[in-house]
C-alpha cells in the first residue's frame, strides 16, 4: 500500500459542501439510480424500513421518479412523479449519458434482476422508459462508468453470491438495435468476485484506462471484516490488459466515487466492516464511516484525511452537476436511510451550466 504522508495538509480541504432541498421521503432511500437529462435532476426509485427494521419492518422498493432542475442549485424543491417506474427497484448502477440516464440492474422484492433502461426528460416531462439489452444475469449492487460511448459494469451480487463479470455495452448501437446487440465481456480483472466496487475512468500513464476498486467479496457464510475489499486494478481498454493498483488504505463497500480531474478520484463513506459482531448490539448508534480517501493515478498513491462526508453513508445516489456532484440519500446506519441531499464540489472549481 502506498499512503501519501502530505493528505492531510494537501487535501483535508479539497471539497466543499453545500445542503441542497432534502428528498421528499422523510424516511430517506438508499440506492436511487440517478443521472442529469436536459438539465433536470432524475432520481429514481430506491429502498427503506418505512416501520425500522428493530421494529419488525420489512424493506420496501420505490417506483417514484424525483425531478428537478440543475440550474436551480439549492434553491426550489422536488417535483415528485409516483410510480413512474413499472416496477419498483434499487441497489441498482446508473450512468449520465448524451441519450439520458441508464439503469442497470438492481434489486426489487423478488431478488436481483437483469433490466436495463433509459430515462430520460424531453419537453418538460419524463419521457417513456426504454428498455435496453439486459444484463446477461441478475446483477444488484454493480459498478458501472459510460465512457468513449460505451457502458461499462463490474461486479454485482446474485443470489448471496458475488459476480466476477466485467461487461461492455455500445449504447448508440443498443439503442438503435436492442434486439440485436448484446453485452460484451472483456478480461475480467485478477482478483476476487465482488460486489459494491467502485468504478471510474482515470489517466494512468498516459493512457485512459478504467480504475477498480474495492467492493466486498459475498458468500452465502456469516460475514467478516476480510470479506470487504482494499484492491484496486486498473483496465486498459486497447491493449484489454489489467494491471494492480495500490490497495485502498481503508476497505470500503458501496462507497460513493467521485472522478476529480483526469488524474485523480475520491472515494467517500462506504461500508468497511467494523464491529460487525457488534451491529446488532449498536443498533442506530453504529455508523458508516464519514472519511474520504483520494487516490492520484499520476504516482499511484492514495492521500488519506482528505476531508469527511456531512453524513457518512453507503448506496448514495450520484450525479455529476453543476460543475460539481449531487450526492443524495443513502444508509448511515444499518436499515436507516438519509433524506440528506448535497452538492459537492472541488474547492477551486467554480459552478457552470448543465446542459
Amino acid at each position: 500500500m502506498t499512503v501519501s504522508p502530505l493528505a492531510t495538509t494537501a487535501f483535508a480541504s479539497a471539497l466543499t459542501w453545500e445542503r441542497w432541498p432534502d428528498l421528499p421521503d422523510p424516511v430517506g432511500l438508499k440506492g436511487m439510480y440517478a443521472g442529469v437529462s436536459d438539465g433536470q435532476l432524475l432520481l429514481a426509485g430506491g429502498s427503506n424500513f418505512p416501520v425500522p427494521r428493530a421494529q419488525g419492518g420489512v424493506k420496501t422498493f420505490a417506483r417514484v421518479v424525483y425531478v428537478r432542475p440543475v440550474a436551480a442549485g439549492a434553491a426550489g424543491d422536488w417535483r415528485v412523479l409516483e410510480n413512474a417506474l413499472p416496477v419498483a427497484l434499487a441497489e441498482g448502477a446508473s450512468v449520465t449519458t448524451e441519450h439520458g440516464v441508464v439503469g442497470l440492474g438492481g434489486a426489487g422484492a423478488a431478488g436481483a434482476v437483469a433490466e436495463v433502461f433509459l430515462l430520460s426528460w424531453k419537453n418538460g416531462a419524463l419521457a417513456p422508459l426504454k428498455k435496453l439489452p439486459g444484463l446477461p444475469e441478475p446483477s444488484a449492487t454493480p459498478a458501472a462508468v459510460y465512457w468513449q460511448g460505451r457502458i461499462y459494469v463490474a461486479g454485482g451480487e446474485n443470489r448471496g453470491e458475488g459476480q466476477a463479470q466485467f461487461l461492455s455495452l455500445d449504447l448508440a448501437e443498443a439503442l438503435a438495435r436492442p434486439e440485436q446487440t448484446a453485452w460484451e465481456a472483456p478480461p475480467t480483472w485478477p482478483g476476487p468476485a465482488r460486489f459494491g466496487a467502485v468504478l471510474a475512468v482515470l489517466q494512468i500513464g498516459g493512457r485512459e484506462q478504467l480504475v477498480l476498486a474495492g467492493g466486498r467479496i459475498k458468500t452465502t457464510g456469516p460475514a467478516r471484516q476480510d470479506d470487504y475489499l482494499t484492491d484496486a486494478y486498473a483496465y486498459d481498454p486497447v491493449a484489454r490488459q489489467w494491471t494492480h493498483l495500490a490497495a485502498m488504505p481503508h476497505r470500503a463497500l458501496l462507497a460513493t466515487c467521485l472522478r476529480l480531474d483526469i488524474h485523480r478520484l475520491a472515494v467517500m463513506g462506504g461500508s468497511d466492516g467494523h464491529s460487525l459482531e457488534r451491529m446488532a448490539e449498536l443498533g442506530a448508534k453504529y455508523r458508516i464511516p464519514d472519511r474520504i480517501m483520494i487516490y492520484d493515478g499520476r504516482r499511484d498513491v492514495w492521500h488519506v484525511d482528505a476531508g469527511a462526508m456531512p453524513i457518512g453513508a453507503v448506496g448514495t445516489a450520484l450525479a455529476e452537476c453543476d460543475g460539481g456532484w449531487m450526492v443524495a440519500g443513502g444508509e448511515y446506519s444499518p436499515s436507516l436511510r438519509t433524506a440528506q441531499v448535497h452538492r459537492v464540489a472541488l474547492a477551486n472549481r467554480k459552478k457552470e451550466s448543465s446542459r
